[in-house]
């Protein structure tokens, strides 16, 4: 009965065939549209890109974990494929949080501080800004690499092990697991509720443009929340059943790893965060799907896309300008 249990309970634990496919289209798409606007790239578009490479790094390990999981949790793949494979998860993981930060900031600076420096940013210093954040997110997960997988008699590939006397790495594991959680969620909440107030004192809540560029700050605490939030209840629970009843840690650990299932969901949502990140984004997005027949379009969106384009290569000439008014801030903020 308990061995039914378990593998009913692996198969739970498994990624979704479907998340993968949809995670791998929705980026695809992105990847490409980004790729053929190159031109009207903006920081805020290097911190969306860089997004899309996190998601990667899930999307291409995620298929090992459904084959893990389905076989009982047992890692039939060397040692150094599962070091690689939780790297890269955890990498996936913190890069997501990361970026989602920066974007949320950007978009802080450029409403609430039009006059600063990082408001006027430009593409190739969004570019070096990203690549030093990737030096740090590849650095501070390279201590993955010496955790200890192994479990019992089983070949196992996880990351949190419970059971293990905690070590230096694994110790650093669990702090960074909840610190990259709550500090830039303070962030990403400090430059909402700023940007609010902002454009309510500037009375410009109500323009399109800063409209869209609120609901992306919107979009980006749900696919917060609904990512990353679950883990980090079901550890800050366990972290205080493991104390009380030790009893309890295989059943934590289960827990623990079922929320995973939240996080592998980031390459799904996140595509959604493009969409409303760029109407030009939007319009060229329902172009590709009408052309394969997944989508009817109007004949108003080619006319839509290219005036979006020209608005957007407006904008990209005025962040790159080195003046700024409060009357312009509508446009500034997309």
């Amino acid at each position: 009965m308990g061995r039914l249990f378990n593998s009913c309970l692996c198969r739970f634990l498994a990624p979704s065939p479907e998340g993968i496919v949809i995670g791998l289209v929705g980026n695809g798409i992105a990847l490409g549209i980004f790729c053929s606007y190159r031109n009207l790239w903006s920081s805020s578009t290097v911190y969306l890109f860089s997004l899309i490479i996190a998601d990667f790094f899930l999307i291409i390990n995620l298929p090992f974990r459904i084959h893990y999981y389905t076989h009982n949790e047992v890692w039939v793949f060397t040692e150094t494929l599962c070091g690689v494979n939780l790297f890269m998860l955890s990498v996936n993981r913190t890069a997501s949080i990361v970026f989602l930060t920066a974007i949320a900031m950007d978009r802080y600076f450029k409403v609430v501080h039009p006059h600063h420096q990082l408001s006027k940013i430009s593409t190739s210093c969004a570019a070096k800004v990203a690549i030093a954040l990737w030096i740090i997110v590849i650095l501070m997960n390279g201590h993955v690499f010496t955790l200890d997988y192994s479990q019992s008699k089983n070949s196992s590939c996880q990351s949190y092990n419970p059971r293990f006397e905690p070590r230096a790495a694994a110790t650093w594991h669990a702090i960074l697991f909840f610190l990259e959680f709550f500090l830039p969620l303070g962030i990403i909440m400090f430059c909402i509720f700023n940007i609010i107030l902002k454009l309510k004192q500037r009375k410009l809540a109500k323009r399109n443009k800063v409209q869209r560029s609120v609901k992306v700050l919107i979009v980006i605490v749900l696919v917060y929340i609904v990512c990353f939030l679950p883990s980090i209840l079901i550890a800050t629970v366990g972290v205080v059943i493991i104390k009380v009843a030790s009893k309890h840690i295989g059943t934590v650990g289960k827990l623990l790893h079922a929320s995973f299932a939240f996080t592998y969901l980031n390459s799904a949502l996140d595509p959604v965060l493009y969409c409303f990140s760029s109407q030009v984004f939007l319009n060229r997005c329902k172009k590709v799907l009408s052309q394969a027949g997944w989508f009817k379009t109007s004949l108003t969106e080619g006319t839509n896309e290219r005036s979006s384009r020209s608005s957007e290569q407006r904008m990209k000439t005025l962040e790159s300008s080195t003046w700024y008014s409060d009357t312009i801030i509508a446009s500034v903020v997309d």
